[in-house]
């Protein structure tokens, strides 16, 4: 009789991929909403002509105008800022849906993470 081959790779954890999706859905929002605000900062740099001095007059132009305005006036502009960075969320979340690829873990077989002290 030959004895039994027992295989020494763990099955895989609900918890581990539970983490490596989290992670992996948190960095992606953490790299969009990074570029939501770069967008931001450079509409601003474009009203400035591109030179610090520029966009930082039209940045202290801007919370002027907004800290003199009145309520309803500033709750109308809190609203189209929203809006406006909720349409390039959408925008930048179109363009990077390729960047998930396939979330789960086990689907990949050619994933070079290694499991190390297992």
């Amino acid at each position: 009789m030959m004895p039994a081959v027992v295989s020494s790779a763990p099955a895989p954890s609900r918890l581990a991929d539970g983490c490596y999706l989290a992670l992996r859905l948190t960095g992606w929002l953490a790299v969009t909403l990074g570029c939501v605000a770069a967008l931001w900062l450079l509409f601003f740099a474009a009203l400035g002509n591109f030179s610090f001095s520029g966009t930082v007059l039209q940045l202290d132009n801007f919370a002027s105008r907004y800290v003199a305005a009145d309520a309803a006036r500033q709750d109308r502009f809190r609203l189209f800022f929203w809006l406006a960075s909720a349409v390039l969320f959408a925008a930048l979340a179109f363009f990077r849906r390729h960047s998930l690829g396939d979330l789960s873990p086990a689907a990949n077989p050619t994933c070079k993470e290694r499991d190390h002290g297992r």
